[in-house]
């Protein structure tokens, strides 16, 4: 019988008819190091995905116009360039998406490696940050959208 076993059969004892169940043990380092390498190597391959047009917008695709949030991908792959005007060309609110998406993957990284899931994304300060800054971004690019059909920041998105 290990000590964690001798703790467990001692809560039980000390509170009789409550269900105590043994706390799940955090993954091993290497297990996390692993887990957080395929998460970085999925990213990447979503990223290149993106960047390569691989992936195509659905809504542009079956209604052959463009949706709310066409060119952002372009936008934050003109932003990795260093090209301020081509991504704001894109969708002016690119610098704020782009942070909110890097602010999410590095949380969801420290996530992986520490607890080995994503157990903490979301969570504290950076999430709240993330989720409101969502909310307002998701807001203001339909008030984007809708100001393009009326020829605002140069017309619609090419699709």
């Amino acid at each position: 019988m290990t000590l964690a076993d001798d703790r467990y059969a001692a809560l039980k004892e000390v509170s009789p008819g409550v269900e105590i169940r043994p706390r799940e043990a955090r993954p091993r380092a290497t297990v996390r190091v692993v887990r957080t390498a395929r998460l970085a190597f999925s990213l990447l391959l979503v990223s290149a995905a993106l960047g390569g047009s691989v992936v195509r917008c659905p809504f542009a695709w079956v209604f052959h116009t463009p949706c709310p949030t066409c060119g952002s991908a372009r936008t934050m792959l003109a932003l990795a360039a260093g090209d301020v005007r081509g991504a704001m060309r894109y969708n002016p609110l690119a610098p704020f998406t782009t942070l909110l998406v890097v602010l999410l993957a590095v949380q969801a990284l420290a996530s992986v490696f520490s607890t080995g899931t994503f157990n903490r994304l979301g969570a504290g300060v950076i999430g709240i940050v993330v989720s409101r800054g969502a909310l307002l971004v998701a807001i203001l690019e339909m008030a984007i959208w809708l100001a393009r059909w009326a020829g605002a920041f140069g017309g619609p998105v090419p699709v």
